[in-house]
């Protein structure tokens, strides 16, 4: 009897001592203090990865508008407007995305870079006219 009443001894023991330590409270882990969705701060994110891309694509049409100028494809004024335009979409980039960008801040952006594609392949193809029959 007591090989069997000191081993189950031992093991409520063990039990007693590990049970303070299974049951200890480990908070939730809180989201960021300005994290989108958060009840806190104004909205914003931290997405400078999506900042990232955005200004990628306005290098890439600043790039694009300076190679096709030097090319004479399109005209040197109209080629200085689509120019002037990229340079208020990055200012505004730069501008939104100190603190981080919002969805809508972000969508804004992005439509205003695809229109400024746009103008830039329209230019590109039309010429503005230059080259066209209808004078």
């Amino acid at each position: 009897m007591r090989k069997f009443v000191l081993p189950l001894a031992v093991v409520g023991a063990a039990l007693v001592a590990a049970t303070p330590a299974t049951a200890q409270y480990y908070p939730a882990p809180q989201a960021a203090p300005y994290a989108y969705g958060s009840g806190y701060g104004n909205g914003y994110t931290n997405n400078w990865g999506q900042v990232r891309s955005l200004q990628v694509r306005i290098d890439n049409i600043q790039r694009q508008i300076n190679r096709l100028d030097r090319r004479d494809v399109i005209r040197g004024r109209s080629a200085d407007r689509l120019l002037d335009e990229a340079n208020k979409i990055e200012r505004r980039l730069h501008e939104r995305a100190r603190g981080g960008l919002n969805p809508r801040e972000a969508g804004d952006i992005e439509v205003r870079i695809g229109r400024l594609e746009q103008r830039v392949q329209f230019a590109m193809n039309d010429r503005y006219g230059r080259y066209s029959n209808r004078w």
